[in-house]
């Protein structure tokens, strides 16, 4: 019995091919996977069939990814914003007194 080959996975006993990774997951080669494992939530791929979690980028500025497995990211609404510096998980809304009608905002300034 062969092993998957990276970007694959085969969840069931007696298979007879592997399935590949769908965009938002990877499987490495160095083990025989039995799933593929997510990118974490504030990253992305659109990769299917990825082989490392190099493939999971952070979402640009102006932009959030709130769930694991995530193929592309949100666009922040106006109102709202996502800096750069971190992997966003949801936008900052803007505070009392302050407004963006900028749709994809990457500062609160």
């Amino acid at each position: 019995c062969l092993e998957c080959e990276a970007g694959k996975f085969s969840s069931s006993a007696a298979s007879s091919s592997c399935t590949t990774c769908d965009a938002g997951k990877y499987a490495s080669a160095s083990t025989a996977a039995i799933s593929c494992t997510s990118c974490v939530a504030g990253r992305y791929s659109g990769t299917v069939g990825a082989d490392s979690s190099g493939v999971c980028l952070e979402c640009e500025a102006g932009k959030f990814s709130s769930s694991a497995a995530s193929s592309s990211c949100t666009t922040c609404d106006a109102g709202k914003y996502a800096s750069a510096s971190t992997a966003a998980i949801s936008c900052t809304s803007c505070v009392a007194g302050r407004y963006s009608g900028t749709v994809g905002a990457d500062s609160s300034g």
